[in-house]
C-alpha cells in the first residue's frame, strides 16, 4: 500500500527512518513540548487575526485585536502548558518571546496596510485586500502526497503561499525547500497553474521567498517517489535508526530514544 505522506513525514523518515516507523506506522505517542504547543497557539493567533469587525479600524485598534488574540489563546491552552511542569519564569520568557514575534509581523503587516491606505484604499477594504486564504489543505492522489499551507495571497493571476515558523534560525533549508516544493507541486495540480512565489514567514525575522522553478517541483516529486520505495514495508527492521545528535540534545530527546536504545 502506498501511503499518503507529507512534508513532515519524509523529513522525519530523511532525519531517521526508525523514528519515521514509530510515529506512522506504530502510530505511538509524541511527548508535549513548549515549541509545538506555542507554535500551535502562534499559528492560531494569526488564524484567527483577520477576524474583525466594524469597532478595529485603526492601526491601533488592530494591534490591541492581535495582543487581546494572543493573551486569550495563551490562556485557552494554558492546561496544556502546565503540563509541561517548566518552570513560570521559563514559561514567561516564552510568552514574552511569542508577543515579540507576533510585534515583528504585525511592524511588517503596517507597512502593508499603510501602501494600501496611501493608494486610496478605506482602512477596511486595506485590511481586506492584504487577508490572505488560511489554513488550506491539498492532498494529491496522483503523488501520493498532501500539505497544509497557513496562508495562500491570491492577488490576480499573482499567487504567493508562506508559512509560519516560530524558528530561532531564518534559514530555507533543504527541509523547508522540500516542503515549499510540496507545496507548489499540489496547488499546481488543484488550480492548473503554478503560485509564482513560495516562501517562509519566518516570525521572529523576516519572510523570505523563492521562485517557483522546474527545478523546485522537480526536486520535490523525486523525494515523494523516493519516499513511496522505502516505505511500502511495515517491517521495522526495514527501518533502520539513523544516529545522530538528534537522537539527544542538551533540552530533552527524541521521544522514542528509550524505546531505541533500551532495546
Amino acid at each position: 500500500m502506498v501511503r499518503v505522506e507529507s512534508p513532515s513525514s519524509i523529513n522525519t523518515y530523511k532525519q531517521c527512518p526508525r523514528k519515521y516507523y514509530y510515529h506512522y506506522i506504530e502510530e505511538l505517542p509524541t511527548t508535549p513540548s513548549i515549541h509545538l504547543i506555542r507554535g500551535k497557539i502562534v499559528h492560531e493567533v494569526l488564524e484567527n487575526f483577520y477576524e474583525i469587525d466594524s469597532k478595529i479600524n485603526s492601526e491601533d485598534a488592530l494591534r490591541l485585536h492581535l495582543f487581546w488574540l494572543l493573551e486569550k489563546t495563551w490562556s485557552e491552552h494554558y492546561s496544556e502548558l502546565l503540563e509541561l511542569n517548566m518552570d513560570e519564569r521559563k514559561l514567561k520568557s516564552y510568552y514574552d518571546e511569542s508577543k515579540m514575534m507576533l510585534q515583528n509581523w504585525f511592524s511588517r503587516f503596517k507597512k502593508k496596510l499603510r501602501v494600501q491606505l496611501k493608494n486610496g484604499s478605506t482602512f477596511k477594504k486595506a485590511v481586506k485586500h492584504l487577508t490572505p486564504i488560511r489554513e488550506m489543505e491539498f492532498t494529491s492522489d496522483n503523488f501520493k502526497v498532501r500539505g497544509f499551507m497557513d496562508v495562500v495571497f491570491e492577488r490576480g493571476d499573482n499567487t504567493v503561499i508562506l508559512d509560519y515558523k516560530t524558528s530561532k534560525k531564518s534559514d530555507i533549508t533543504k527541509e523547508y525547500r522540500l516542503q515549499l516544493g510540496i507545496y507548489a507541486l499540489l496547488y499546481e495540480e488543484e488550480k492548473g497553474k503554478r503560485p509564482d512565489l513560495v516562501g517562509i514567514d519566518f516570525l521572529k525575522y523576516s519572510e523570505i521567498l523563492i521562485s517557483v522553478d522546474d527545478k523546485l517541483v522537480e526536486e520535490a516529486k523525486k523525494e515523494i517517489k523516493y519516499m513511496h520505495t522505502k516505505t511500502i514495508t511495515n517491517n521495522k527492521h526495514d527501518y533502520p535508526k539513523k544516529t545522530s545528535p538528534l537522537c539527544r540534545w542538551s533540552s530533552g530527546q527524541c521521544d522514542y530514544y528509550e524505546k531505541c536504545f533500551r532495546q
